[in-house]
């Protein structure tokens, strides 16, 4: 019992000593506000497959920016599309100069068409993003000035998921808030360990030069976070905070689609060999796997319980200071009633999610994904 309780409070400690370190760097990150009506340094990069729900909006969010931001190239690549994306592409070339479109011939996935895409832009900045984002109207103008002014080789762009329109789009909303905030505050503490492609900038040349030392081209996921471990040997990388360049990107409104998006994730993340990345879910694994193992050992041990409660509560406090700051900066309404939801769900997701994910192999777009 004393022993149980002495890990116990060895791994809760350690775990709200890091979100508090997390909250406070957090707190410290300046606003950064740029702006520029020259984009001719930058590449947009959008693969897609099927995405005819979505491209529709993504063009009209397009067409927005890029009428206050002059001499943008856009370049899109389609994954052996089987519905009527292409044409809607082949419209946007004739309404808008710089768009080009490229087709993947003997690869599949995300990452070889980020890949075919730089290879045939000759600008010096790379934007990727996802065909399912919807871009705020100065979010062209601001990339393009942090793009200009910056020295480092990587990008790290925010990303909200949004707008919610049920119970299981509101979790996940509130739930990738946690997920923004270790992005933003590792980066800006030196120590960069997550991004996601959907809102990303990276320097072609940083690019090409580590493109032949990369050793994941044969799994089919991973084409940010693969690239980011790359670069951040030998290159620095920022996180820019400003408002301006939040883009949104489509929630799942079905629990199964949430589950296969996150076992993704989860799958590809463990094929990274870095030290601050495992520690932190090794960290985040133990905490949560620790309260479940703790409550149900409640059940025949009921002078835990109120040591486990002790626990749970310092949990709940500390990340709910973190993900309320984000969702505040993000104008997210709404982030502590789907949170009080969330604190019940996550110690069970956070344990059986990593477990499932080792054997579990999901699919993307009709595909089965390779993370091995």
């Amino acid at each position: 019992m004393v022993v149980t309780l002495i890990l116990f409070l060895l791994v809760t400690s350690l775990y709200i000593g890091w979100v508090i370190w997390l909250f406070t760097l957090w707190l410290q990150i300046p606003e950064r506000k740029a702006m520029a009506s020259d984009a001719g340094h930058l590449s947009i990069v959008i693969p897609f497959r099927n995405e005819i729900d979505n491209l529709s909006a993504l063009i009209r969010s397009l067409k927005a920016v890029v009428s206050v931001c002059q001499n943008i190239e856009i370049i899109f690549i389609d994954d052996d599309s089987s519905d009527d994306s292409v044409r809607v592409i082949e419209q946007f070339q004739r309404e808008q100069p710089g768009v080009l479109l490229h087709r993947q011939h003997n690869t599949v996935g995300k990452k070889s068409g980020v890949d075919l895409a730089v290879s045939v832009s000759n600008r010096p900045w790379i934007v990727a993003l996802d065909a399912d984002v919807n871009l705020p109207e100065n979010w062209l103008t601001a990339v393009a000035a942090h793009t200009a002014q910056s020295d480092a080789a990587m990008l790290i762009l925010p990303l909200r998921i949004g707008p919610a329109s049920n119970n299981v789009s509101h979790l996940q909303e509130v739930e990738f808030l946690s997920v923004m905030g270790v992005t933003a505050t590792m980066a800006f503490a030196g120590k960069p360990i997550l991004c996601n492609g959907a809102n990303l900038c990276f320097r072609k040349e940083a690019y090409d030069a580590v493109r032949a030392k990369r050793n994941d081209f044969h799994i089919t996921s991973g084409d940010d976070l693969f690239l980011l471990h790359a670069l951040k040997a030998e290159y620095g990388i920022e996180w820019i905070h400003d408002v301006n360049t939040i883009v949104t990107t489509q929630p799942h409104t079905s629990a199964a689609g949430l589950v296969r998006q996150r076992l993704r994730w989860m799958g590809k993340t463990a094929r990274l060999n870095d030290s601050a990345l495992r520690n932190t879910a090794y960290l985040t694994f133990c905490m949560n796997a620790l309260l479940l193992i703790g409550f149900c050992c409640s059940v025949f041990y009921p002078q835990l319980f109120s040591y486990m409660l002790l626990f749970f509560g310092l949990k709940v406090v500390a990340d709910a200071s973190l993900i309320v700051a984000v969702g505040s900066w993000m104008c997210i309404k709404r982030v502590k009633r789907f949170y009080a939801l969330l604190i019940f769900i996550y110690p069970l997701y956070a344990t059986l999610f990593p477990l499932i994910s080792i054997l579990y192999k999901p699919t993307w777009k009709e595909r089965a994904t390779n993370i091995a």
